[in-house]
């Protein structure tokens, strides 16, 4: 119970400007005072790294790094429950991006969904990756210099330097 609203109180209760402030003397990241992120200790943010107005970070206790130089846009969202979700540096983030590291199990009818936990891998994005506005990544592990199509649902991985795209998320090319 304690910690369910100590986790509150770091989503909720500290203010926009304060976990900002935080983030950007800690690691030398900007962070928008009207993103949403978790004040803790789980989640890294490297050097350069911006996170625009109205994105939102958070974990219940897996961690969260992101690399150096990266850009989170407005409105993505970055979550995970007890596996890691990493970015290396360089990654570029569209608008209305949702990534998490893990996926709700949901096969068994004779048992309520909420109680059916999660299958929990993490997700791994690396190097110089590209990601389109509106696509949904969870997890799994892709690669150096992959692009994502704009509104692609990755749930597999994803080669270096392949460009994926559609719903759900196929190789449509590969950068050269």
């Amino acid at each position: 119970m304690a910690i369910r609203i100590l986790r509150s109180a770091q989503r909720y209760l500290v203010p926009g400007v304060v976990v900002a402030l935080y983030y950007s003397l800690k690691f030398g990241c900007g962070v928008s005072p009207k993103a949403i992120v978790q004040l803790s200790g789980r989640i890294r943010i490297g050097k350069g790294t911006l996170i625009k107005p109205f994105a939102i970070i958070q974990t219940t206790s897996g961690r969260i790094t992101i690399g150096e130089n990266c850009a989170i846009n407005n409105f993505a969202s970055i979550s995970t429950v007890e596996a890691d979700v990493t970015l290396s540096n360089y990654v570029r983030i569209g608008p209305h991006v949702t990534i998490l590291g893990a996926t709700r199990n949901f096969a068994r009818k004779d048992q309520l969904i909420v109680d059916q936990g999660y299958r929990q891998r993490g997700t791994r994005i690396g190097r110089d990756v590209l990601i389109g506005a509106g696509a949904v990544i969870f997890d799994c592990t892709i690669g150096e210099g992959a692009v994502i199509g704009a509104g692609a649902v990755v749930t597999r991985d994803v080669a270096p330097y392949q460009v994926v795209a559609g719903v759900p998320a196929r190789v449509v090319g590969e950068r050269r």
